[in-house]
């Protein structure tokens, strides 16, 4: 009875390991597909020339994580309004640091200027992706050995 209650510790201290884990992945995913739109918006506005709610209606179909987002600023346009106002306050669902850094967009993007500008936030995102990827093995690290060693002294005390 014993090892199964240790066995039972164990398995939770992973569980809680796994927890904290896949919050900061999701994190670093929500990143990756935000990149992802940068680039599709970056080609729709500035080469191809398309509407904005029809790349917003893209990025919305094509991503998973952020789906609220693209979803949020699309019914807001299609309900009369502005796309800057949209922008901002879809803004709201993203997750810092890619609030803050997607923010300077909701005036260049409307009127097809500020492709340098567009270009720096990719680059933001970017970092903060690989900061995001760079922290993620060592918080690995430190989760792993704190869950599990709690968890192990939590069964010592008890045995």
């Amino acid at each position: 009875m014993k090892a199964l209650g240790t066995l039972l510790l164990l398995l939770g201290g992973l569980w809680v390991r796994h927890s904290v884990l896949s919050r900061h992945r999701e994190h670093i995913q929500i990143g990756e597909e935000l990149l992802e739109a940068l680039q599709l918006l970056e080609r729709g506005v500035y080469t191809l020339r398309r509407p904005l709610g029809e790349l917003i209606e893209q990025c919305r179909a094509a991503e998973r994580l952020t789906t609220p987002f693209w979803a949020a600023v699309g019914q807001a346009m299609a309900a009369g309004i502005s796309f800057q106002r949209a922008w901002r306050e879809g803004l709201t669902l993203l997750p810092e640091p890619y609030e803050t850094l997607l923010l300077p967009l909701w005036q260049t993007l409307p009127a097809g200027t500020g492709m340098d500008l567009l270009h720096q936030v990719r680059e933001d995102v970017y970092r903060a992706v690989g900061q995001a990827r760079q922290e993620s093995g060592e918080r690995s690290k430190l989760v792993t050995a704190l869950c599990l060693s709690s968890s192990l002294l939590v069964a010592v005390v008890l045995l």
